[in-house]
């Protein structure tokens, strides 16, 4: 008889084993990975960002007549308006975002440049003569504030390959990020059927390039002067981004104009802690549309806090 009850004994044993076991190994699975992951408490909740688009107020937009546009807030990564803004059109000036850019991922800020052919391309120009050297930072200077063409046929012609190399080297970084809408055929902007770009597209290089310090810091340039490296040769520069001086929190970046083109305006603003972008392409008044833009964001627009 002791011994039928040890066995039964026994056995309930074993059901109650058998039965918690599952229970004990997922409460200790559920243990360990609270451990090991952090749960949404406050303390994580509290080094986490969440990026909150912000909210329209329903403002019209203003009246525009550029070919593409697009606005984007920076912060959150959010389209506020585009209109045509994968559309490929001619980009002018605006296409030496891309050359700065290129140029800035080879050449050091110091290096020595040498003044060839470029110093006698036409358009735009600093005024730069055949046989100068200057540093690359100087010749950045060049061609993103007066909007120097020879500027940018000199840093084109000492990249490796020259000129054809360097828009070769363009074609391949607009292919790395991605850019379907965009082909490049020069350096400097000249109107081309193999030279084109979209608004979206403008936002996405601009966007690369502000990265850089030293380009955001050059973009935002208002005027100064550039000296060859033997001194004989001053080069005073100016900006021809005129919003620069007449709209708050603008930083830059990029005019362009062509006939084929028309007026084109990238513009970067910082303003209240919320960073915005416009491209505006085939505008008949690419700074007071611009304008309009940037005020229409900072009044339609709430952020809301973090």
């Amino acid at each position: 008889m002791r011994y039928y009850l040890y066995s039964v004994a026994l056995i309930l044993v074993a059901v109650v084993v058998a039965l918690a076991a599952p229970i004990i190994l997922n409460s200790a699975e559920i243990f360990i990975t609270s451990i090991e992951i952090p749960q949404n408490n406050s303390q994580v909740a509290g080094i986490q960002i969440y990026n909150i688009p912000p909210i329209s107020k329903n403002f019209s937009v203003p009246a525009l007549s550029a070919r593409a546009v697009i606005v984007k807030d920076l912060t959150t990564d959010t389209i506020l308006y585009e209109k045509d803004s994968s559309i490929p059109f001619p980009i002018a000036s605006t296409t030496k975002i891309m050359t700065a850019l290129v140029a800035s991922e080879y050449f050091k800020q110091n290096s020595v440049l040498t003044v060839k052919q470029g110093a006698t391309i036409s358009g735009s120009r600093v005024g730069l003569f055949s046989g100068e050297d200057l540093s690359f930072r100087s010749l950045l200077y060049g061609m993103l504030l007066p909007s120097g063409n020879d500027a940018a046929y000199t840093i084109a012609e000492n990249y490796p390959g020259g000129v054809l190399g360097f828009v070769s080297a363009m074609n391949k970084k607009a292919s790395a990020l991605n850019l379907f809408d965009t082909h490049f055929d020069n350096p400097a902007g000249f109107d081309s059927l193999k030279h084109y770009s979209s608004a979206r597209d403008m936002a996405t290089i601009t966007e690369e390039a502000l990265k850089d310090s030293t380009l955001a810091r050059i973009f935002s340039t208002k005027e100064t002067n550039i000296v060859s490296i033997d001194k004989k040769h001053i080069h005073e520069l100016a900006n021809l981004n005129k919003l620069l001086a007449q709209v708050k929190g603008v930083l830059g970046v990029k005019t362009g104009y062509t006939e084929e083109a028309k007026e084109n305006l990238v513009t970067y603003i910082s303003r209240d802690g919320h960073k915005i972008l416009t491209v505006v392409l085939g505008s008949d008044d690419r700074f007071g549309e611009s304008t309009k833009l940037i005020e229409w964001v900072y009044h339609n627009f709430t952020w809301q806090s973090h």
